[in-house]
């Protein structure tokens, strides 16, 4: 038996043991919480050595993962609320039905349109965002 097979069950018993520790969890969703993780991939590699590292550091490399992924959610639900806000005020401002719209905004790819601009187009005014929206549309459907 590799030193590695040997040391994987024992490091991913302490770091489950924090886990249920310090997140008040069971074993079983403490277990779920660690192979969920990309970690998990880079620790059970047997060329990435992850396994020398203590536990607590392991665990703090667990946490900067689960962060990042909680930041990335947060950022699509707010994608998402803005993709509804720029729908609803499009709907509103054109008097048309919501299927109307997620139609059109469909067929010219505005909800791509809309992502691929959302850090710059968020933080402007209802009707900058409108205007930008009528702009692309004018020129997808000329095409």
């Amino acid at each position: 038996m590799s030193i590695e097979k040997a040391i994987l069950p024992i490091k991913i018993k302490e770091l489950v043991q924090m886990i249920t520790e310090k997140k008040n969890l069971d074993i079983t969703d403490s277990i779920g919480y660690l192979y969920s993780s990309t970690f998990y991939k880079r620790l059970s590699n047997p060329k990435a050595k992850w396994w020398y590292m203590s536990g607590s550091n392991l665990y703090k490399e667990l946490e900067k993962e689960k962060k990042i992924q909680q930041q990335k959610e947060k950022n699509k639900s707010n994608e998402v609320l803005f993709i509804i806000f720029c729908t609803e005020n499009y709907r509103k401002l054109k008097q048309m039905e919501g299927m109307e719209v997620h139609t059109l905004f469909l067929e010219l790819n505005v909800y791509d349109f809309l992502m691929q601009n959302y850090e710059i187009l968020h933080t402007q005014g209802e009707n900058y965002i409108l205007e930008e929206i009528e702009g692309y549309l004018k020129n997808h459907i000329q095409k």
